[in-house]
């Protein structure tokens, strides 16, 4: 799972995955530092909200993730 993590991209860390019937979730935290406001453009280290992402076209095995 790792593996697939890194090709998707770089800056995400692992931190786990489940399996609960037909649904794979994965966890992943960014290795970034700071990141740029949307708003003001300007960078900051501090986390400004924390989201769920569903990706609703990458079927593994038959199950969603």
């Amino acid at each position: 799972m790792k593996e697939i993590i890194k090709m998707l991209d770089k800056s995400l860390k692992y931190i786990k995955h489940e399996i609960k019937e037909d649904t794979i979730y994965i966890y992943v935290k960014s290795k970034k530092k700071k990141a740029k406001c949307p708003v003001c453009g300007e960078e900051t280290d501090k986390v400004h909200s924390k989201y769920t992402r569903s990706f609703q076209d990458l079927p593994i095995g038959g199950k969603k993730v």
